[in-house]
């Protein structure tokens, strides 16, 4: 299977190609591959230069710094391999390549691979869970026996879930937002209701009291409300909506391995330091930040032309990546140029030229890949409108 169909396949379950933090894991790996009897296997890193910093984990772990099993000098294809049989001097070794991801390319590189999806626990309760991931139980609203209708307003699904001993979902991490999506693969629901509600200004927060550490939000979606909802057909943004809309919803808890009850503690409710982990301001696209000439603008980000929102005064490129499983999406939040703005991927296909429109409404541009090259140069005024230049959001999509 090419490297793409391999991404796709473990992303659908929630996980990764495998990704290997230590040498005991690589030797268990490379042990289990080499009992399926292949030569190689895809591993989950992407590597975006020729040293191991610039080598990513698929799970968003960081860079291949602290460990990694590259031959000295190898780094030097975007894609990982681990090296299974043949070559005994190169067997549990790491091998960039090609990713052959280009339509009619993945027949030429057809290579096994190991997914890796976060833990699952055996629930206590001998009821058990249906949807297990990373330690949590989902059930879907529809699945809630006898509470009524699938469908509520945000105030009447929080209440739902806590009446059932679980909450609405807090979202720590991108692959967690693809195993929501999945848990409606094939059905109807178009949004479901998820756990963050408004705060005072700009802030949200997650019902369920832990860390807003992963923002999701969808770049182009400029209406307010209080409550929050997941895009489970599309790519699993979210937006905000009036909490007296009716959607579906999920509910989200721990699941329990133990039924001894664990230690009462308190929390001082005055104390800012705790409370701080619960409401975090969502994070502010800073209007001079332009991340112009960047040689590796890893997603989530953002850019924008020189000076913006002043006149844009300088030709600028960006080298713009996503985590191996994912495509990016560049997302024209504003745009007020007269200059001319293009994209390619990594094999250098034109595949967005902007130019010759003053004033567009926002717009998004999706890659085919993980990998994408933006460049921008300023043109001479030719209306009566004040150049301000543009700004984007990048997200993993």
């Amino acid at each position: 299977m090419g490297h793409r169909d391999a991404e796709d396949t473990c992303k659908a379950s929630g996980g990764t190609l495998v990704t290997i933090k230590n040498a005991i894991d690589n030797q268990a790996v490379y042990n289990f591959a080499n009992q399926g009897g292949v030569d190689a296997i895809w591993i989950g890193i992407s590597c975006f230069g020729n040293t191991s910093s610039s080598c990513f984990w698929d799970d968003a772990s960081g860079s291949a710094v602290a460990y990694n099993n590259f031959p000295a000098g190898s780094i030097v294809a975007p894609c990982t391999a681990m090296q299974i049989s043949n070559f005994q001097s190169l067997q549990g070794k790491w091998i960039t390549r090609d990713c052959y991801d280009y339509p009619g390319m993945s027949m030429l590189s057809p290579m096994p691979f190991v997914c890796e999806v976060p833990p699952t626990e055996k629930p206590w309760s001998m009821a058990g869970c249906v949807n297990n991931y990373n330690r949590n139980c989902y059930v879907k609203s529809k699945d809630l026996m006898g509470t009524g209708n699938a469908v509520g307003t945000g105030t009447n699904a929080d209440q739902t879930c806590k009446l059932v001993g679980r909450n609405l979902p807090s979202i720590h991490s991108k692959m967690e937002v693809d195993y929501i999506r999945n848990l409606y693969n094939g059905t109807n629901t178009t949004h479901v209701y998820i756990g963050g509600q408004a705060g005072t200004g700009d802030r949200f927060n997650w019902l369920d009291g832990t860390a807003w550490d992963f923002n999701y939000m969808d770049p182009l979606n400029f209406q307010k409300g209080n409550c929050l909802v997941m895009d489970v057909q599309g790519d699993g943004l979210w937006s905000q909506v009036d909490c007296s809309q009716k959607f579906e919803y999920l509910c989200k808890s721990l699941i329990i391995t133990d039924p001894t009850p664990a230690p009462l503690t308190t929390k001082n409710p005055g104390n800012p330091k705790i409370d701080s982990a619960k409401e975090l301001k969502l994070p502010e696209n800073l209007l001079d930040a332009s991340n112009c000439n960047s040689t590796l603008l890893l997603a989530p980000g953002s850019i924008s032309s020189f000076g913006y929102p002043s006149a844009p005064s300088s030709y600028c490129t960006w080298q713009v990546r996503a985590l191996g499983p994912y495509r990016l999406g560049i997302y024209f939040d504003f745009w007020a140029t007269y200059g001319s703005l293009n994209i390619s991927d990594q094999y250098g296909n034109n595949i967005g030229s902007f130019s010759g429109t003053y004033n567009r409404t926002p717009f998004p541009r999706y890659t085919p890949f993980n990998i994408a090259t933006v460049t921008f140069e300023p043109r001479p005024k030719t209306g009566s409108g004040e150049d301000r230049g543009f700004h984007a959001v990048v997200l993993m999509i």
